[in-house]
């Protein structure tokens, strides 16, 4: 029996963005929808709504909420995706600024504060 010689696997660096590595031209929406996503999942949890409560609340079918929550987000708009947070007791603030330099590509960010 003959061993093969071991090959490496080429490691690269990420740009934080997984989308934008995988050369999606929608990369900083497609991250911003996933991050809302995830907020709407833990505001879910933490309320202790199951998913037909949380279907109520946003005006969504349970499966919907199904899909959401597993991150499966075809047919999910970042303004929809919106509305289900403001559905959910949650204030959205979207804040439009310069970017830094011209060096920069301009991005969108997701920030959640976390309950008080």
């Amino acid at each position: 029996m003959s061993k093969t010689p071991h090959q490496e696997t080429p490691v690269f660096t990420s740009s934080g963005n997984l989308f934008a590595d995988l050369g999606r031209p929608d990369a900083e929406e497609a991250l911003a929808r996933v991050r809302l996503a995830q907020q709407i999942a833990e505001i879910i949890e933490r309320q202790g709504l199951n998913q037909a409560e949380a279907a109520a609340l946003m005006g969504l079918d349970q499966p919907k909420v199904s899909a959401l929550v597993r991150g499966r987000l075809s047919g999910f708009s970042t303004d929809r995706l919106l509305r289900c947070l403001m559905s959910l007791g949650q204030d959205v603030d979207i804040i439009v600024r310069d970017k830094p330099d011209n060096h920069t590509k301009a991005h969108i960010s997701v920030i959640a504060c976390g309950s008080t």
